[in-house]
């Protein structure tokens, strides 16, 4: 008996021991554990943070990009005018300081989400604006159109009128030209003077004689003379002569050279002859012709003269 209780004694020592043992394993087990799931935990915040890293580069990125399409957009409305009124002119500015307020942020060497959400913010606003500058831009394009059409046609009808104005004073002008010329032509109208008519009878040994028997006269002699005229020059003249017997015909002699002529009235008239000389301006001409036919009736013989358009001296002799 005493055996036995000896063997039981000495086990109890063995059996403590494995159960510190035991413990122990446990003990190791948890604080390993343990450890692993801090290791975890540690390792999906370092993951969150990572993503979230990731997550605001991105959202900063994207934001760059808006930004740049926004600027771009910006610059293409600006080149689509030239002359900006006030308005528009702080409009100008706004946007530039917003844009640069923008950029200054999403250039942050760390951003936040608050910084993020106020880049958005201020895009979203500088869109609404750049709209708003766009749509009176268009205003602008539609109101300078509209001036320009305006200023062509106003251009138009000034220039209209500058050529109605040019063309009147070239018209003034030609007929200032034409009325001096046409007064210098009228002043160069010859006059006559000591303008006669006489009837004569030649005899049988030549001797001329005058008289007023219309039975006895075998020619008619016309004679007067052409007046100086300083407006007038020295060239070759020419006379037309007409004469109407007592019944009103026109008379036509031997050797005449008869003709019609236009008057500065605007009729015409017949003539019987023509006169040619060499006129002399400073001391004028005496001019003398004789007309033949075989038969001058009794009655009033009328002779009208014409030079430059005008009937410039009439006359007559009534033959018994």
């Amino acid at each position: 008996m005493k055996q036995k209780e000896y063997i039981e004694i000495d086990n109890k020592p063995t059996f403590s021991k494995n159960m510190i043992i035991l413990l122990l394993s446990i003990a190791l087990l948890g604080t390993v554990g343990y450890n692993l799931y801090m290791k975890q935990q540690h390792n999906k915040i370092l993951g969150i943070d990572n993503a979230t890293i990731n997550d605001l580069e991105r959202s900063r990125e994207i934001l760059k990009q808006e930004l740049r399409i926004t600027r771009s957009d910006y610059d293409t409305a600006k080149t689509q005018i030239l002359d900006k009124d006030v308005d528009l002119q702080e409009k100008d500015r706004k946007i530039f300081e917003k844009q640069k307020k923008i950029q200054n942020i999403l250039n942050q060497q760390t951003i936040s989400k608050e910084d993020l959400s106020t880049a958005k913010r201020l895009i979203v606003s500088l869109k609404t604006e750049l709209g708003e500058y766009k749509r009176q831009i268009e205003v602008l394009k539609i109101q300078n159109a509209k001036l320009k059409n305006e200023n062509t046609q106003l251009a138009e009808v000034n220039q209209e009128v500058t050529d109605k104005n040019i063309s009147i004073s070239k018209n003034l002008e030609i007929a200032h030209t034409e009325n001096e010329a046409q007064k210098a032509n009228v002043n160069a109208t010859l006059a006559i003077s000591n303008y006669n008519l006489s009837g004569v009878k030649v005899r049988n040994s030549g001797k001329e004689v005058e008289t007023d028997k219309a039975s006895r006269i075998n020619k008619l002699r016309v004679s007067f003379d052409v007046d100086s005229n300083a407006n007038s020059i020295a060239e070759k003249k020419e006379l037309f002569v007409a004469i109407y017997k007592p019944d009103g015909t026109l008379g036509k002699f031997e050797g005449a050279n008869p003709g019609k002529i236009p008057l500065r009235s605007g009729a015409n008239v017949e003539f019987s002859d023509r006169v040619s000389f060499d006129y002399d301006p400073k001391s004028g001409n005496k001019i003398s012709f004789d007309w033949k036919d075989y038969n001058f009736p009794k009655g009033e013989y009328k002779i009208d003269i014409y030079q430059n358009g005008f009937k410039i001296a009439q006359n007559k002799i009534l033959l018994k």
